[in-house]
């Protein structure tokens, strides 16, 4: 299976400090069936701006030290790029910090906002040939109180990727049923472990996995971490669900629980 978001290039961001963390983390994801990485190191302007061939370098050190260890793992390029106006400049069209070098880009929100210039930015990825992904909008405040403004961005054609930490409440109660009300709505295409190191958010999918396997099934839960995920790797289309309207589950009254942490 697939882990699209990961931080296990060492020494580039916040991720793996060292080596010998991106040893660790190797082993855990090898461990618990992670057959196929998808490096994805921030990329923000004025902060962590690696360029490409730093990137590409750093995959190569990771695939590396899994041969070493005997480990069977794919590892593709890819980046974590904050949005920023000034990003784009660094971004042309398909190739770098895109998935594999590809035509899909993993794009972060502001962590409190989003800001106004949001439709404008994912407008020109997408001229540029760009398919924008959203990373982990079920932690996003603004995108939980209001998530019929993400199904309008998935209806123009923007993918979404879930962390599987947030969706077992690992990063609280909110993102969790944010989560659970995503998937209840088709509205996520992709997941990850947005492993940083081996502590708390570590590349060890299983409990997430078990958890989506519940609440959509088996073949759904494929196609959101092998199929669409092999797809985006190897630059092919993606279906898209067409989303009318945010549907909530009157049992669990999802909305009211994700509104009534913000309280």
């Amino acid at each position: 299976m697939y882990d699209m978001h990961i931080h296990i290039i060492p020494e580039i961001d916040d991720g793996a400090k060292d080596l010998e963390t991106t040893i660790a983390m190797l082993k855990i994801a090898a461990q618990n069936g992670t057959t196929k990485i998808v490096a994805t190191p921030h990329v923000i302007e004025g902060n962590w701006l690696p360029d490409w061939d730093t990137i590409l370098a750093g995959c190569k050190k990771v695939k590396n030290a899994a041969d070493e260890l005997g480990i069977k793992m794919d590892i593709y390029p890819g980046g974590e790029v904050a949005m920023h106006m000034d990003i784009l400049e660094h971004i042309k069209g398909p190739g770098p910090y895109c998935i594999n070098g590809g035509r899909y880009l993993l794009v972060e929100l502001p962590a409190a906002e989003v800001p106004d210039y949001a439709e404008d930015f994912f407008f020109i990825l997408q001229t540029r040939g760009i398919t924008p992904i959203i990373a982990h909008p079920e932690r996003h405040p603004i995108l939980a109180k209001d998530p019929n403004k993400l199904a309008d961005w998935i209806n123009k054609g923007i993918l979404t990727q879930m962390n599987f930490s947030s969706l077992i409440g690992k990063m609280g109660e909110r993102a969790m049923k944010t989560a659970e009300l995503f998937i209840a709505n088709n509205m996520i295409y992709i997941a990850g472990s947005d492993a940083h190191s081996t502590r708390t958010r570590n590349p060890d999918m299983t409990q997430g996995i078990s958890r989506l396997q519940s609440l959509i099934g088996s073949e759904r839960t494929n196609n959101i971490i092998n199929v669409n995920p092999k797809a985006i790797v190897d630059n092919q289309d993606v279906f898209i669900n067409e989303i009318a309207k945010v549907q909530m589950k009157d049992k669990s009254n999802l909305l009211n629980k994700i509104l009534s942490v913000f309280k």
